[in-house]
């Protein structure tokens, strides 16, 4: 993790944990976390951004409490059921879909393994948003109540408008931005690709 100024931080893959789901079913390359210190076994978290791998159809874990959105980074799909909605077919790339860490979720696999980009937040504690962005385009940052966390997912892109630092962001990398203070003032930052195929997910989570 490199801080490029205070609050400000440029993580790298070799900054993220590698672990098993919960439920022991897939895996999970954790980008950010926090408390910092939390895990799945031991101290909760208030929320989490990740990439998880499928390989094969099988059951999600279970996150009572928590608020979830996912979306398909890799792979032809799948196909989502849960015991408390109807189901939900995922085979567009970049598109978020929100459901409920409490629903029993069964993934089936449409063609093959997948990746999916995951966000929990605390629900009652935080709230998130996702969007991805693929062409050059401002992001509005409310930097006295949110945390922003722009992640590469293809490509790279640069960052302007941040306090004291611009940042150029390549495939796998993440920026997170918490400088929440008193300025009420929002910030706009502007986003310009410098690959074609760039793609950007846009993380912002907010305390309640």
């Amino acid at each position: 993790m490199r801080e490029l100024s205070h609050g400000i931080c440029l993580l790298q893959p070799q900054d993220y944990r590698r672990m098993p789901w919960k439920n022991g079913l897939g895996m999970t390359t954790e980008i950010a976390v926090f408390p910092v210190d939390a895990g799945l076994d031991g101290k909760p978290f208030d929320w989490r951004v990740s990439l998880a791998e499928i390989e094969t159809s099988c059951e999600f874990s279970r996150f009572p409490g928590y608020d979830r959105s996912i979306l398909l980074s890799e792979g032809a799909g799948m196909e989502l059921s849960f015991d408390s909605a109807p189901p939900q077919r995922i085979e567009q790339r970049y598109q978020p879909f929100n459901f409920t860490g409490e629903w029993q979720t069964y993934c089936r696999l449409l063609d093959g393994p997948v990746r999916d980009f995951n966000i929990m937040s605390a629900r009652n504690k935080f709230v998130h948003t996702c969007e991805v962005m693929t062409s050059p385009s401002s992001i509005r940052w409310k930097s006295h109540s949110e945390i922003l966390l722009v992640y590469c997912l293809d490509g790279s892109l640069y960052l302007e408008g941040l306090p004291d630092k611009q940042a150029e962001i390549n495939t796998q990398q993440a920026l997170i931005l918490d400088k929440r203070n008193d300025n009420p003032m929002d910030k706009f930052l502007k986003m310009s690709a410098l690959s074609k195929d760039m793609v950007a997910v846009i993380v912002k989570i907010s305390n309640l």
